[in-house]
């Protein structure tokens, strides 16, 4: 396979704290990637860097094999192919559902205006918001906002997109509707990136698992592969819990015993 992106021992910290260290992994023309893994554990954080929305301490990002880093590289450029979709969606409130998915492409691709309006008629057409396209995005529920924010980063016509938990700031009946948003880019063989915690999901459209813990990558592979995995060291843990609760509580009640009975 092809491969867009190349994470090269990726490192980044805050203060003392080292939040990424020697990450590295590679992205392929048509695949997903899901990346799991509990809070704090970096992953945010990567693709953020991926983005260039967070500057990196060490390693390097190759896009088609060229640092995006050099001296020259066009950064609205590249992010206009190496999109991102928020969890907090990040519309702009001044503007309507259309205008959001029109302004990208007029600033940064210098689309004329009847360009950008036909993209981004197709686009909120595909995640079934068009009938809103004149709506003012503040007046859309969680769901909504998302799904436009899935359209205006289609409009930017990306070769890869990146997914920053996009549904954990929804109420659960909205979930569904932006994963089968996703399902269907998936299907379509556009290249993702995506941080969630929806296993399910994760299984069903990933390629590629990558788990992630304290800032590394702890293991990847297939879906099947990982996930199982964690659950089986999940529920070993809890087991280890278990047993431990058990020999504290026996312990307290012979104390308790004990000294009752001396």
């Amino acid at each position: 396979m092809n491969e867009i992106i190349q994470i090269q021992h990726l490192q980044k910290h805050f203060g003392n704290l080292k939040v990424l260290n020697d990450v590295s992994f590679d992205i392929h023309k048509g695949e997903v990637v899901t990346i799991i893994g509990s809070s704090g554990s970096g992953k945010s954080t990567m693709l953020r860097c991926i983005n260039l929305l967070e500057r990196m301490d060490g390693g390097n990002i190759l896009y088609h094999g060229k640092n995006i880093l050099d001296n020259g590289n066009d950064v609205n450029q590249y992010r206009s192919k190496v999109g991102m979709v928020f969890q907090s969606f990040n519309l702009f409130n001044n503007l309507s559902v259309i205008e959001n998915c029109m302004i990208g492409q007029i600033k940064v691709l210098k689309r004329s205006k009847e360009e950008a309006r036909a993209k981004a008629e197709k686009y909120l057409k595909e995640v079934g918001m068009f009938e809103f396209a004149n709506k003012a995005s503040t007046k859309l529920s969680g769901g909504q906002k998302q799904r436009v924010a899935i359209a205006r980063a289609l409009c930017m016509d990306p070769e890869v997109l990146l997914f920053d938990e996009p549904t954990s700031a929804l109420d659960p009946e909205m979930v569904g509707d932006v994963l089968d948003v996703m399902k269907d880019l998936a299907n379509h063989g556009l290249t993702m990136v995506i941080v969630t915690h929806e296993m399910q999901f994760a299984k069903e459209v990933s390629d590629r698992v990558i788990f992630m813990d304290q800032g590394v990558i702890a293991e990847q592979g297939t879906p099947d592969e990982i996930i199982q995995n964690r659950k089986e060291q999940n529920n070993s843990y809890l087991d280890i819990q278990i047993v431990n609760r058990s020999k504290s509580l026996i312990s307290r009640v012979s104390q308790t015993f004990f000294v009752e009975k001396a």
